[in-house]
């Protein structure tokens, strides 16, 4: 997650396939070359960092071209995409623990390494959008190769640039030419003196290429606003004003033009990512800053119970295939929680903020007591609803935020929230491990991760309210700003009227 404003910065600039490829490329030599490490130092550098920078490069590409690709009904397709890492937990868990038994651990890493590069090939198929920049609305358009016959009898392939007809062209434009259409026809002759014509018509025209067309423009992530956004388009106020959904999708665009091939471009678009993910502005919100806390207490909890629970499974008598389970329960589960959450996120009658209170609460609860849950059929219980608990907390984050401070400041607040949930991250299972060795036992981790994970779920409860009484006070702002602004002109004119009256005298 510490990762997230990183990858987003390369994926705005080189695109999600290309970062997508060399994050499966990172990931699988880096889970080879651990095997090889000297020491533990050296596998936790190889494995942990290189490897978690690999996948975090493959992650953000793939959720942001759900984005790219589903307006309608987004949040149940988010679900279901995000759904892969919840089939991941239920699969590798048994499959990690068979691989172990039977190659040993080098042989098991060296498998898994194999798994994460067929990444790249599916990461190959993440094909960018265009956007045509231009007033006129293309009706039919054909850009296939052509063959003409030239006077030497050789066969040329070239760009065809079938006329098109245009939707609000002047009056006076040429809407069919006899040369072009004596080089596209199917029958007859192509070597005609009207067909030559037609060939040296378009020999110059655009480029074959369709990326280097005027008004042609490679849409990158955050050139929409609403690329984070993980519900349905349809539930927007911004949906609901647009005139129709061609112009809602303009007004959610960001269009930069510059381009990006040399070195100082790179880094203009380096520097404007930076200010429009990390908006330290926005720590002036008291509604942001509550959010961000609450993200920041439950991702310090969120890790603990996947590390620690074989543990203490083992020491409640369990074998290593039951702990295997009660992980993969929590990864099934959490599958089918997310494409329900995206389901239900998509009625105008669900209330999000009600509904991620209320998971974050019972699962902080749950989680206090996992030391006491010494029987096998009481630990799936729990896996099974602490998988519900962050399927909910994951995939309603983005809607939350969209809910309180408007999707203009999604991208911004987004970029600061995941820096916040990466720093938890890096420091709650440490703290947690910290605990057990002084204490010998688990129950002041678990206390811990659950507590945080319950205290977050209690400081959403103020959110909209909160959210409401900014609101307010920013309208206040600019009412009295605009009073301001109008007296300052009239007491201008009056001054001005003044002036000239004593000229004229």
């Amino acid at each position: 997650m510490g990762l997230g404003p990183i990858a987003g910065a390369l994926t705005n600039i080189f695109g999600c396939r290309k970062v997508a490829m060399a994050g499966a490329i990172i990931t699988s030599i880096s889970f080879f070359v651990c095997t090889f490490s000297p020491n533990v130092n050296v596998m936790i550098v190889l494995y942990g960092f290189c490897g978690g920078t690999g996948f975090g490069l493959m992650y953000l590409p793939a959720i942001v071209m759900v984005g790219y690709y589903f307006d309608k009904r987004r949040a149940l397709a988010t679900g279901i995409a995000v759904c892969g890492s919840g089939i991941g937990s239920f699969a590798f868990a048994p499959l990690s623990e068979a691989l172990l038994s039977r190659y040993s651990w080098k042989g098991a890493m060296w498998i898994l390494s194999a798994i994460s590069l067929n990444g790249l090939v599916f990461a190959a198929l993440f094909r960018p959008l265009e956007y045509t920049d231009t007033s006129l609305e293309l009706v039919e358009t054909c850009d296939e190769e052509i063959e003409i016959h030239a006077d030497d009898n050789t066969s040329k392939p070239i760009y065809n640039p079938q006329l098109q007809r245009v939707k609000g062209a002047p009056e006076n434009s040429i809407y069919r030419s006899r040369s072009l259409e004596a080089c596209n026809q199917q029958n007859g002759s192509k070597d005609s003196d009207i067909a030559r014509l037609g060939h040296s018509l378009f020999l110059d025209a655009e480029p074959r290429s369709r990326k280097h067309a005027k008004g042609r423009h490679v849409l990158r992530p955050l050139e929409r606003k609403d690329i984070f956004y993980s519900g349905s388009v349809q539930n927007l106020p911004e949906y609901t004003a647009a005139a129709n959904e061609e112009m809602f999708v303009r007004s959610m665009l960001k269009l930069d033009h510059s381009d990006t091939s040399s070195t100082k471009s790179t880094k203009i678009s380096w520097l404007k990512l930076f200010s429009n993910t990390f908006d330290f502005s926005l720590l002036k919100s008291p509604t942001f800053v509550l959010y961000g806390l609450s993200c920041f207490l439950c991702m310090i909890g969120f890790f603990v119970p996947f590390i620690y629970i074989p543990d203490i499974a083992i020491e409640h008598g369990m074998s290593t295939s039951q702990t295997a389970w009660i992980i993969s329960s929590i990864g099934i589960i959490n599958t089918v929680a997310r494409i329900a959450v995206g389901w239900v996120s998509d009625k105008p009658w669900a209330d999000c903020i009600l509904i991620n209170t209320f998971w974050l609460i019972v699962t902080g609860v749950l989680t206090m007591f996992v030391p006491f849950y010494k029987i096998y059929a009481g630990l799936v219980a729990y896996a099974v609803l602490f998988g519900c608990g962050i399927a909910v907390f994951v995939s309603l984050r983005s809607i939350i935020v969209v809910e309180l401070l408007g999707i203009d400041k999604l991208t911004n607040s987004f970029g600061l929230l995941i820096l916040c949930q990466g720093l938890s991250t890096f420091i709650g299972s440490p703290i947690a491990g910290a605990l057990f060795d002084a204490t010998g036992n688990y129950l002041a981790s678990f206390y811990l991760a659950g507590v945080v994970i319950c205290l977050s779920g209690l400081i959403c409860l103020p959110l909209r309210r909160l959210s409401r009484w900014e609101k307010a006070r920013e309208d206040k702002k600019m009412e009295d700003q605009k009073k301001n602004d109008i007296e300052t002109v009239l007491l201008d004119r009056k001054q001005n009227n003044g002036v000239g009256i004593n000229n004229k005298q």
